[in-house]
């Protein structure tokens, strides 16, 4: 990897994280607003539109983004062909999505889902605008203008929904913030890409289609693994429960969105740039993998242990049956922030087939996790699904080891630090709710408590590996030396530095908005 690389990488990463950070903390926070003013019931209708709108957004692109980003040359008349190519499909969804509108509604027994649907079917074209200009930059790593069209779409979707709320719209406040989020982001993507013009050379896309059909077969795979638990909850239990569930996933993947998001955004095309620079490819990952635990799983036990306290003063007390929901999918959202990598690796190196088989054993595992939870209610459902992720596990360790040459151990041993400083966090916080204290100190206080103590065992137990974490995060921070040092790659330096990584000095070693 070139130094000029590297720092585009770098920058990369600062920039997906921060816009990550804005757009989901946008909609986060929407979100929050309208359940606090809607309530369980009346938020399950966006809730059901959502899980039918996000099927929509996958259908979309049929997975030639990825493709774009994973060939290692393509043209601008091959890109216009692409974008010519989802408009078609767009136009395609929203005259299905305007027909099925009503039998999704009987589905989900909620009769104002169908004039809703109907008109987001309006908006699917305006999304579909966006797909190729983002895929262009992301290819050329210039994620600091996808991040601001996605802070700005963002920012004033949930200024649109929120408002609507307010004024009474009820559910159809996602109208709006859908609406809006996707004029603005097409926009703004159309005029940092400079086009592509659309063209009808639609034979030149042939070559994309043998790892973009692959890749679509294993989203279209992964939705419905990952989605099938808010159908049936939705169609089984009805939509009080789906909002329920749904405001409680909303946990798990905020960690994957936030940290798994970023890095996908980013290592995706450096795994595809670096393809045949096995050694590099070992770097990152070992370097990814220790960010990801670090990141993610202090932060996931500790809500997974303030889940009663967090509900109760962000969303209110009409919302408490989501916090044993909350505690189980935290567990479920760490475990699956960490491995979030592993799709990215196995697109950017091209292993399309691989892709497809394992999602299919991931379908198949997390179906049946899910419908034998459902027996046991909504609650059965969250620990269906968290336990399939576990059972899981072994299987993405051996396909990172098969893909990179780094042992399973080697890979636990990155993340097996974060997990012994978030016991300590935990144990502290369990010790502090003994005491009597209103819901705020007893979550202001454990928040203290449960970082002081992860951050303590960090130093005293893995002091070499948290100064490596320190020090590639200084250097994604720009602090650093040049990029270009410590093999090329930003984490490289981190990851050499860690006492617990292969022996060769050389080899060291993901979804919701509402709208995708």
């Amino acid at each position: 990897m070139t130094a000029g690389l590297a720092g585009r990488t770098a920058r990369s990463v600062r920039w997906s994280f921060g816009a990550v950070l804005a757009r989901q903390g946008f909609q986060i926070g929407c979100a929050v607003v309208l359940a606090r003013l809607l309530g369980p019931q009346s938020y399950g209708t966006i809730a059901a539109a959502t899980v039918y709108i996000s099927l929509v957004a996958l259908l979309l692109d049929q997975g030639l983004s990825a493709a774009l980003i994973q060939r290692q040359d393509i043209t601008r008349r091959l890109a216009g062909a692409t974008a010519t190519l989802n408009l078609l499909v767009a136009a395609a969804l929203a005259a299905g999505t305007w027909f099925a509108a009503p039998a999704v509604a009987a589905f989900f027994a909620v009769a104002e889902l169908d004039p809703i649907l109907r008109v987001l079917a309006f908006a699917i074209p305006v999304k579909a605008l966006g797909i190729t200009p983002r895929a262009l930059l992301a290819r050329d790593l210039q994620l600091h203008r996808v991040g601001a069209a996605d802070i700005a779409a963002a920012a004033a979707g949930s200024a649109a929904g929120i408002g609507a709320a307010l004024a009474g719209a009820g559910p159809w406040s996602m109208v709006y913030q859908v609406a809006v989020t996707d004029v603005v982001c097409a926009a703004m993507l159309l005029a940092a890409s400079r086009g592509p013009a659309p063209n009808f050379a639609l034979r030149s896309v042939g070559p994309l289609l043998g790892f973009s059909l692959s890749v679509f077969a294993t989203d279209c795979l992964a939705y419905f693994s990952r989605n099938l638990d808010n159908i049936l909850v939705g169609r089984v239990l009805g939509v009080s429960a789906l909002s329920i569930y749904g405001m409680a996933y909303r946990i798990l993947v905020v960690p994957v969105q936030l940290i798994g998001q970023t890095v996908n955004r980013v290592m995706f095309p450096a795994f595809a740039r670096s393809a045949q620079e096995p050694e590099r490819v070992a770097a990152s990952l070992v370097a990814a993998t220790r960010v990801l635990a670090l990141l993610a799983v202090p932060l996931m036990v500790f809500v997974s242990c303030a889940a009663p306290e967090l509900v109760h003063l962000v969303l209110g007390p009409d919302w408490m049956p989501a916090a044993a929901l909350v505690s189980v999918l935290a567990i479920g959202g760490a475990r699956e922030t960490i491995f979030y990598i592993t799709p990215s690796l196995m697109k950017g190196l091209g292993r399309g087939a691989l892709i497809v088989r394992y999602e299919i054993l991931a379908a198949v595992v997390q179906v049946g996790g899910i419908v034998i939870g459902l027996q046991f209610g909504v609650f059965g459902v969250a620990v269906g699904y968290t336990a399939a992720g576990v059972l899981l596990t072994p299987v993405l360790l051996r396909i990172q080891t098969r893909l990179t040459g780094v042992s399973a151990r080697s890979q636990l041993a990155s993340i097996l630090p974060a997990a012994h400083a978030a016991l300590w966090g935990a144990a502290g916080y369990g010790l502090w709710q003994l005491g009597d204290a209103g819901r705020l100190w007893h979550l202001l206080g454990g928040l203290v408590i449960f970082f002081a103590l992860a951050a303590g065992a960090l130093w005293l137990f893995h002091r070499r590996l948290l100064a490596a974490f320190l020090a590639q995060a200084r250097s994604l921070a720009g602090r650093a030396g040049n990029p270009g040092d410590s093999g090329g790659h930003p984490g490289a330096r981190a990851a050499r530095a860690a006492p617990d990584g292969p022996e060769t000095p050389d080899i060291p070693n993901e979804a919701g908005g509402l709208y995708g």
